[in-house]
């Protein structure tokens, strides 16, 4: 017999991907009403979840027996439970809680750009009428109010936090930037590590302000942080600092763009300070198929921005470079989807 291909095209592998729609609006529906929640207060029937829910006991059962046939619930004798890890993942309260990601994975603009995908392949840039290219995107509010606190941003704010401090012990304060800081957590983790910091929480999108300044009152860390709107492609960024952080800004435009973003940040930064970096990257050595999430996000950088799209590592040490930076590095966790990029400024 000859041995299958595990690589070849199949009719099942296109269904699989052809429904995939199917598991994300499951997935989606399942924590927007509060079904883990429910199931955890302990293993029910239909009607005891539909009553737990508010639900009817039609749509209850056809939604439940759903995410059973996909493995996100249990179903024996008649009753619903948790799958293992699911009281850590989708109840509220989790350890790994990851109701937040969910409800940025599975956004509604980012279905209804999906919708009109062939179109931007067409234009090769946006076509929804509002993009990530304005401050006023509903999708940044987004972002901030369901990113902070969860494992989707606390890993790689953990880990930038590790590779910049700790700081000149000498200094009598530490004067900190984070651009771009949406629920301002990578700032508030060095803040709350480092009595001296005083942080600037710099963004254009004035929900995402607000967002971060409750974030920093919860935190405790107000009395040291200073909100501030602005541009930071055109706008001034204050300083000197003496650290910079930045997540998810530079794939939002081109190399050279973002080349001229670091450029800044290297003249609003004292002479031995260090600035981390977080945003999707990738080898270009390795194949699409061994490293599929950054050239997956390639498709909303295609849909939200006219130039944006996630750098390669070789770009990353390019734009860092040509900005004047120097020990440009490359780090990971496994706490971390994200790679960070940490550099001196000489």
């Amino acid at each position: 017999m000859p041995q299958e291909n595990a690589d070849a095209l199949t009719r099942k592998k296109l269904h699989t991907y052809m429904r995939g729609y199917t598991h994300s609006s499951l997935l989606r529906c399942s924590v927007e009403l509060g079904v883990y929640d429910a199931v955890a207060q302990g293993p029910a029937d239909v009607d005891v979840l539909a009553a737990r829910l508010g639900t009817s006991e039609r749509g209850t059962r056809i939604l439940l027996n759903a995410l059973a046939a996909i493995g996100l619930l249990h179903h024996g004798a008649g009753r619903y439970s948790l799958v293992p890890g699911a009281e850590d993942l989708l109840v509220k309260g989790g350890k790994d809680y990851f109701g937040g990601p969910i409800r940025l994975g599975i956004d509604s603009w980012e279905w209804d750009a999906h919708k009109r995908l062939a179109e931007s392949v067409r234009k090769g840039a946006p076509v929804m009428e509002t993009t990530a290219d304005t401050p006023d995107f509903d999708y940044f509010g987004v972002w901030a109010e369901h990113s902070a606190d969860s494992t989707f941003n606390t890993g790689a704010a953990q880990l930038v936090a590790d590779l910049l401090l700790p700081w000149n012990p000498a200094a009598e304060r530490v004067d900190v930037l984070d651009v771009g800081c949406g629920s301002g957590w990578y700032g508030f983790e060095i803040a709350r590590r480092e009595p001296r910091a005083r942080l600037c929480a710099f963004d254009w999108a004035p929900r995402v302000l607000a967002v971060a300044e409750e974030n920093a009152r919860r935190l405790e860390v107000a009395d040291r942080t200073e909100f501030r709107q602005g541009d930071a492609f055109n706008d001034p960024l204050g300083g000197p600092y003496d650290l910079v952080t930045m997540a998810h800004v530079l794939h939002h435009r081109s190399a050279r763009q973002a080349a001229g973003l670091l450029r800044r940040l290297h003249a609003a930064m004292r002479p031995g300070g260090r600035i981390g970096v977080v945003g999707h990257t990738f080898d270009e050595r390795v194949s699409p198929a061994d490293d599929p999430n950054p050239h997956l996000f390639a498709l909303i950088m295609l849909m939200q921005t006219e130039t944006g799209e996630p750098h390669s590592l070789d770009t990353y040490r390019w734009m860092f470079t040509e900005a004047g930076f120097t020990n440009v590095r490359f780090h990971a966790s496994t706490n971390s989807m994200h790679k960070a990029i940490v550099a001196d400024r000489a």
